[in-house]
């Protein structure tokens, strides 16, 4: 009886898998996610308490030659409006007594009277929209920002009723947009801070006086004059 012949066996060339070795690729590659995540958070609340913090001056806004002309011609027509004056003859139509104001203006104005790198306002539709920088008193008790300067946000709306009575009022303020405790801010949540210094300025009641309506919307701060 013949012998069969031997016939080797097939082999694979292909590397054994070592063991394990793909869970280490998985723990390298989670590894360095959770690496690159605490990165980013820590230069994230960084910038955040650097910039709310710690905050640096705001960029006063400045106007043109021509735009500082238009907004003193405007503050002068407000500041007459103001003073005890004769009722002309005729009476002009409210286009011409219309008087229009724009965030960048008012903004400018806050820049001369050297508030410009503490305050700078945005307007929206019977609001007003602030940013305030205010330093922090060392022994203010505050966690974290005593002795700092912080960046807040203001957001108040304003109007004025048909008996000339103007109501401003406080509805939030927030710091890197997380909202502050009323407590912390004095109970101002909701007061109308224009009532009591309304009864208290002759002046002011005289400037209102000349003021037939008042409204605020994005566009600008929209000033009819009375008659």
């Amino acid at each position: 009886m013949e012998t069969p012949p031997n016939i080797p066996a097939a082999t694979d060339s292909r590397p054994l898998p070592r063991v394990g070795s793909s869970w280490q690729r998985k723990l390298l590659i989670v590894g360095g996610i959770l690496l690159l995540g605490c990165g980013l958070t820590a230069a994230a609340t960084a910038w955040w308490v650097k910039r709310n913090i710690y905050a640096d001056l705001i960029q006063p806004v400045s106007l043109t030659n021509q735009e500082q002309q238009m907004l003193e011609a405007k503050l002068h027509v407000l500041e007459t409006s103001a003073a005890p004056a004769s009722q002309p003859e005729t009476s002009p139509g409210e286009n011409e007594r219309t008087l229009v104001i724009t965030a960048k203006e008012i903004n400018a104005y806050l820049a001369s009277q050297n508030l410009g790198e503490t305050v700078q306002v945005q307007l929206g539709t019977d609001s007003i929209s602030a940013t305030v920088l205010a330093p922090v008193p060392a022994d203010a008790g505050l966690p974290l920002i005593s002795g700092t300067t912080v960046r807040l946000g203001v957001n108040l709306s304003a109007r004025m009723d048909d008996q000339k009575k103007v109501a401003l009022q406080v509805n939030d303020v927030r710091l890197g947009g997380l909202p502050m405790p009323n407590a912390w801010l004095g109970y101002i949540k909701g007061v109308n801070l224009a009532g009591e210094n309304l009864e208290k300025d002759p002046g002011l009641q005289r400037f209102l006086a000349g003021i037939q309506s008042l409204k605020i919307t994005s566009e600008g701060l929209r000033i009819v004059l009375a008659e």
